[in-house]
């Protein structure tokens, strides 16, 4: 009696553990079939939907920054409206060369003209008593009167010679020289500068016009070619 009640008791608490086990697995069906179905069922075609949104608006992207980045109304110089520095300091700073000062002049005396400059006309010379060129002016003037530099310029020579005398030759650049013939007491030294009215000595003789009213010799060269001092005058 009391192994059979055992036994049943045994029989029972194995089939109650049988079920939880059945149980158990038929949750576990249900939970895949349920999950499997759920894939199944899920509309594949919204991921490549999303997919294809995607990369065509990184396409999209990519073009318009593309041709923002080509565009050529897009790019913006700002070396043109924007100067450097460097640039506005030389704009500012750079100093402008300055104009070329006119050259001015002053007669050597006040006199009269004697004789004019003439390489054609021949002139009367009173000291050989026949006709001849003057490829000079002469200015009326007394014996010892200042002679007074023509502009600025160098002392170029300093000589004495049979016709003329003592002759002081000025550079006054640009290609001007002159030569005042005929002078005494001369004040001026050879490479030493002049300014325009200095003294540079006086009137003095001229042997082959000494027939010749008492005046000043001067001759003028340009570039090499001899031509009146009364053309800076005019």
């Amino acid at each position: 009696m009391k192994y059979t009640q055992y036994s049943r008791k045994r029989k029972g608490s194995s089939a109650f553990y049988i079920v939880i086990a059945l149980c158990l697995v038929l949750i576990g069906v249900a939970a895949w079939f349920a999950f499997s179905k759920i894939n199944a069922t899920e509309p594949k075609g919204n991921l490549s939907s999303m997919e294809s949104q995607f990369e065509s608006s990184m396409e999209e992207y990519t073009e318009d920054n593309s041709s923002y980045n080509n565009s050529e109304n897009n790019v913006i110089d700002f070396t043109e409206s924007n100067p450097t520095g460097e640039q506005v300091s030389d704009q500012e700073y750079t100093s402008k060369p300055e104009p070329k000062k006119e050259k001015t002049y002053t007669m050597p005396i006040n006199g009269e003209i004697l004789k004019d400059f003439s390489l054609q006309a021949l002139q009367y010379s009173a000291t050989y008593g026949d006709m001849r060129i003057h490829a000079a002016v002469d200015i009326a003037c007394s014996e010892g009167t200042l002679i007074s530099a023509v502009s600025d310029g160098k002392v170029q020579d300093i000589e004495t010679t049979a016709d003329y005398g003592k002759i002081v030759t000025i550079d006054h650049g640009d290609g001007l020289v002159i030569k005042y013939c005929g002078l005494k007491n001369v004040t001026c030294e050879k490479d030493t500068a002049v300014r325009m009215g200095d003294s540079i000595g006086a009137v003095g003789t001229i042997p082959s016009e000494c027939s010749d009213q008492s005046h000043l010799h001067i001759e003028a060269f340009e570039n090499g070619k001899s031509i009146s001092i009364l053309k800076f005058f005019e």
